[in-house]
């Protein structure tokens, strides 16, 4: 497995990933797959500001994606990231997830964020795993926060500490790999 930073390239084989899990999981409150051009546009979005990584194997083929992005949009937010990580099927329970979360947290930690913050729709115990096994600590469960496939969804905050939090700290830095 080889781990590198998002490249335009990779949009279509990440839709191919994200696809299903909009379509037929609750993983995502997104409702409807977004057409190739309108998530390629996303990408780089997040890509121009965050740390971005794929996995890919031997012969090139996504395994997975990780990436963080806007916790708020209030500057008082700014040291604060969501993060997502969403792994092929084929790939699940080989490590891809836990490698690409190490790197990026790894790339967020150096660029000064504090909080990293991980949003998971229950029930989905893979994720809550993935996330504890990479040191993410559970500190909120909002009941019911949406609703997707007419049922209402719990949502799983989860949290993991990038650096310490200090007075005067110095703004993290919004750029990609």
């Amino acid at each position: 497995m080889l781990l590198r930073p998002y490249r335009s390239t990779d949009a279509e084989s990440i839709l191919a990933i994200y696809g299903p899990v909009v379509a037929e999981s609750s993983a995502t409150f997104e409702l409807e797959v977004p057409p190739l051009g309108d998530f390629k546009e996303r990408l780089a979005r997040i890509a121009e500001r965050f740390p971005f990584w794929v996995a890919e194997d031997a012969c090139g083929e996504l395994l997975g994606y990780a990436y963080g992005t806007t916790h708020r949009e209030r500057v008082a937010y700014q040291w604060a990231v969501e993060t997502s990580v969403y792994v092929a099927p084929g790939a699940h329970r080989q490590g891809v997830g836990r490698a690409l979360y190490s790197a990026l947290l790894s790339s967020l930690a150096e660029r000064g964020f504090v909080w990293a913050y991980g949003v998971i729709t229950l029930p989905n115990d893979a994720s809550v795993a993935l996330h504890a096994a990479c040191g993410y600590e559970s500190f909120a469960t909002y009941t019911a926060a949406g609703q997707k496939f007419g049922r209402w969804c719990d949502v799983h905050w989860m949290r993991y500490a990038l650096n310490e939090a200090r007075p005067g700290m110095a703004e993290p830095s919004f750029r990609g790999l």
